[in-house]
């Protein structure tokens, strides 16, 4: 009997897992997909400490994604190392499908909503001469292939106000990087 008892425990180890041999040492098989390592940031506002001492131009937004979040980029022309002077919160929808400046609803796709608003910004160049647009990019983004973001658009720009407002599918945690002449934001 005690026996039959010792033969039965290698038997259920394996049926268990137990074995020292894993799916992920056989061969012709992968290692489950790792877990997304923790967000950072949160669901609050959040903004930067200081203003720039002038007006950054916008040059291009930019989105990316991958199998743990996804990211929007806004980049700024350089201005002597200077970095946006921005705030970014979740706001209302009827807030933030509201133009700045007309009232002018602008219908964005998603349940929350994400504003990002720069102080001083702008879409081109006012002090020349000669108007100079510094984004010509799209008013909206539609990303494609992303988990959250669904719509991205300008809802300001206005007396040196630059407002774009993110429709996601849900309300999630963001963590903002500032460096000179960009914004990202990267939402988990």
């Amino acid at each position: 009997m005690k026996r039959l008892a010792l033969l039965a425990i290698p038997l259920v180890l394996a049926a268990c897992g137990g074995s020292p041999a894993t799916k992920a040492d056989t061969p012709g098989t992968t290692a489950a997909p790792k877990a997304c390592p923790p967000a950072g940031g949160g669901t609050g506002p959040a903004g930067s400490a200081v203003k720039p001492g002038q007006t950054m131009l916008l040059t291009a937004v930019k989105v990316d994604s991958d199998a743990c979040s996804d990211r929007v980029v806004f980049d700024f022309r350089r201005a002597g190392g200077a970095e946006p002077g921005y705030t970014v919160s979740y706001r209302p929808a009827a807030e933030a499908q509201t133009e700045d400046a007309s009232g002018r609803h602008i219908p964005i796709a998603g349940k929350a909503f994400l504003v990002v608003r720069f102080e001083p910004a702008a879409t081109a160049d006012l002090s020349g001469a000669k108007l100079e647009k510094t984004y010509t990019g799209p008013r909206t983004i539609k990303p494609v292939g992303m988990r959250w973001v669904q719509q991205i658009s300008k809802t300001g720009d206005f007396e040196a106000v630059l407002t774009w407002a993110i429709g996601l599918t849900e309300r999630r945690a963001f963590k903002l990087t500032s460096s000179a002449s960009r914004l990202e934001i990267e939402l988990r």
